[in-house]
């Protein structure tokens, strides 16, 4: 009987074979060292809302429209307008 080796990500929880395919083995590796653990939740959009927001009113004060703002932020025309209408924090 043949003893089965911990060498490949084979073996590895599901998780980190799924974080091994897209980051790599070595990063996978740096990651489960550093936040080993650890609950981690990774929200859906990249960027801070507040940042984000501000980013918005910038272009479109510079003559940015609804439509491509919505466009080039993934939001609808709506949300872009309800952001729009609040107060800069």
């Amino acid at each position: 009987m043949e003893l089965m080796t911990v060498d490949g990500i084979e073996n590895w929880h599901a998780v980190y074979q799924k974080l091994a395919r897209v980051v790599g083995v070595e990063a996978t590796k740096k990651m489960c060292a550093y936040f080993g653990g650890s609950q981690i939740t990774f929200p859906r959009r990249l960027l801070d809302r507040k940042k984000e927001a501000t980013a918005i009113r910038r272009a479109y004060k510079q003559g940015g429209s609804v439509v491509t703002l919505a466009h080039d932020h993934n939001y609808s025309s709506r949300t872009i307008r309800r952001i729009l209408a609040k107060p800069e924090a």
